[in-house]
């Protein structure tokens, strides 16, 4: 079982978020969702460095809310630009949740780290 609260669905959004970047400037980009759940969503496209904690809003539609930074894509790796958020208020959901799953535990699991190979 992985770390997630809830089922996530695929879903390619197009979300304003706005916030502080890692170098202190103000963060204001439309960027697309990778997959959402009921209070959190995957973004990516990214440009700068968002720091993990930080607290950003989302915009979707005519919807608002806060989000904490709960994952931040490493640097150099395919997953750069990319973060994990998650709703500061849990009981507010900007997303349609038609198309989002009923609320059950999650059957994720996390693949295992890549085996590093040692040389001779």
């Amino acid at each position: 079982m992985g770390k997630r609260r809830e089922p996530r669905v695929q879903a390619r959004l197009q979300v304003r978020i706005a916030g502080i970047d890692a170098s202190g400037r103000a963060l204001l980009q439309i960027v697309p969702t990778r997959n959402i759940s009921r209070q959190g969503a995957l973004l990516a496209g990214i440009q700068g460095e968002v720091k993990l904690g930080e607290t950003i809003a989302i915009t979707y539609k005519n919807s608002k809310a806060r989000f904490l930074v709960t994952w931040v894509g490493e640097a150099g790796t395919e997953r750069a630009g990319q973060i994990g958020v998650q709703s500061v208020d849990p009981e507010k959901c900007i997303w349609d949740t038609t198309t989002l799953p009923p609320m059950a535990a999650d059957m994720y699991t996390a693949p295992p780290p890549p085996k590093v190979q040692m040389g001779s």
